[in-house]
Order: structure tokens, then C-alpha cells, then sequence
């Protein structure tokens, strides 16, 4: 595998786990710590805003350290 698909690689990996750490953790505050979301402004906050920020860094990050050991 060429280094620059490995990097590419992180980078989506980063992506999709970013993504899913808010709305993993909207789950389990809704569900099992008893968090109150009448209007859905906290799902809606951590699909759409907290997702592709974090997203955007643990792909950056991911892609940086990738890049690093790969060198």
C-alpha cells in the first residue's frame, strides 16, 4: 500500500469516527444520564455542527500522525 493511500486512508477513517463520537454521545446522555431534549436542538446540534468539526480535526490529526510514521 503506497503511503499516500494510507494517508487518505486516516483521513476517512478520522471522519467517520469524528462524526460518530457526537451523536454516540447524544445517545447515551438522552438515553441513560436522563438528558432532556424536548425540541431536538441537541440532536440536531451534535449531528450538524459538533459532527463535522470534530470530524474535520480527528481526520486532520489522524492524517498528520499517519503521515509522520509512514515517513
Amino acid at each position: 500500500m503506497s503511503r499516500g493511500f494510507k494517508i487518505f486512508l486516516a483521513f476517512v477513517g478520522g471522519l467517520v469516527v469524528g462524526e460518530a463520537i457526537p451523536i454516540v454521545w447524544y445517545i447515551v446522555a438522552t438515553s441513560y444520564f436522563g438528558m432532556f431534549d424536548r425540541d431536538g436542538g441537541g440532536a440536531m446540534g451534535a449531528i450538524f455542527i459538533m459532527g463535522p468539526m470534530l470530524a474535520l480535526l480527528l481526520a486532520t490529526v489522524a492524517a498528520i500522525i499517519t503521515a509522520r510514521r509512514t515517513r
